[in-house]
């Protein structure tokens, strides 16, 4: 588990081997990602129920193709979460730099 991990340890969701966060979770980790320049490739939403995960392609999103240099990643990325409804939650992809 890496440090950005680690902060949200007590409130992952696993399920089925994904690791979820709720909407306010994913906002404060995408801001901990802005801070270490962490790079978002992509944010897949979730609907949970008791017995089922389901995932929503309208409220998943591949940021891979986008260049953090030319572009403000982390705002969009933001934006795009902040849209979504409060009941989803959320797989974030990223790649830390070694």
């Amino acid at each position: 588990m890496n440090r950005i991990e680690n902060l949200f340890k007590d409130r992952i969701l696993n399920r089925g081997g994904l690791n979820l966060y709720s909407k306010e979770d994913t906002l404060k980790f995408i801001d901990e990602c802005e801070k270490e320049s962490v790079c978002i490739l992509g944010i897949d939403g979730f609907y949970i129920t008791e017995d089922i995960t389901q995932p929503s392609l309208t409220n998943s999103i591949d940021f891979s193709s986008f260049s953090m240099k030319n572009e403000n990643i982390y705002s969009f990325v933001k934006s795009f979460v902040a849209e979504r409804s409060e009941n989803l939650f959320f797989e974030i992809i990223y790649e830390e730099k070694e």
